[in-house]
């Protein structure tokens, strides 16, 4: 769990959000990397992002940012963040076979105490190829990538526990046990292959991990000062008895 940050940029867990919108002949690109992390000043407050078209046509992209925020439930929350980043260009047409680079510099609050999380997002718009344009189909996919963006704190700290742990159901009133997760540190945590320690006061202990056992837990990305509360199928071996309490403990390899 005290991996630095400079290998949390390059974790293969970044969550790429890829949409397709439906419209008419396909023209596809890449946009990368999918996850950086910026410094608040100095020149790792700007960094540079490829966008490549291998398409044999021209495309038009237009480029934003968006504040990534979480509610309790774990959704993500997104907001414009033009105040946050200067972004040149921010609306250009690539030509086909070819590359262009685009360069983002942070320009928020150059103190920054708990690491703060943005989204950048790359929106194909329609672009119309005039007389010169070869399109002959029906449809066109119009490709949105939107990467992960975080703005790094003078300190990190790698801190997340158990709030609470409840007796709980879920819609359909099968049993679910209902854990609050806290994160206490600075920067964003992914808690990858998590395992998840439960105790009733009946003296009763499991032990949960994977996918099926932690729904909605294992590998989440839980933000800076987060809590986050999830419902999880209830685990055999422990007591559903009037007046019992729970506790739990978290690990993870992040």
């Amino acid at each position: 769990m005290n991996l630095c940050l400079e290998s949390r940029k390059k974790r293969i867990f970044s969550i790429l959000l890829f949409s397709v919108i439906l419209l008419s002949s396909v023209s596809a690109y890449q946009f990368s990397p999918l996850e950086q992390s910026f410094e608040p000043s100095g020149a790792e407050s700007t960094k540079t992002y490829t966008i490549v078209n291998d398409s044999n046509d021209s495309i038009a992209i237009s480029l934003s940012a968006l504040i990534r925020d979480q509610d309790a439930d774990g959704n993500e929350l997104n907001k414009a963040a033009d105040a946050y980043f200067s972004i040149v260009p921010n609306k250009l047409v690539v030509p086909p076979q070819s590359s262009w680079v685009v360069r983002v510099q942070y320009r928020g609050p150059r103190t920054v105490t708990n690491e703060l999380s943005f989204r950048l997002k790359a929106e194909q718009i329609p672009y119309s190829q005039g007389k010169n344009s070869t399109d002959k189909g029906m449809f066109n996919f119009l490709y949105i990538y939107t990467t992960s963006l975080y703005v790094a704190p003078s300190r990190v700290v790698e801190n997340v526990g158990v709030r609470s742990v409840s007796q709980s159901s879920f819609d359909d009133g099968q049993p679910a046990l209902s854990v609050s997760l806290a994160n206490l540190g600075t920067v964003h945590q992914l808690l990858v292959s998590a395992i998840l320690e439960v105790r009733d006061s009946k003296g009763n202990t499991v032990l949960l991990q994977g996918s099926d056992a932690l729904e909605g837990i294992d590998g989440m990305n839980i933000l800076a000062k987060k809590s986050v509360t999830k419902k999880i199928p209830w685990p055999e071996g422990l007591s559903r008895d009037d007046g019992v309490t729970y506790q739990a403990t978290i690990k993870y390899s992040n």
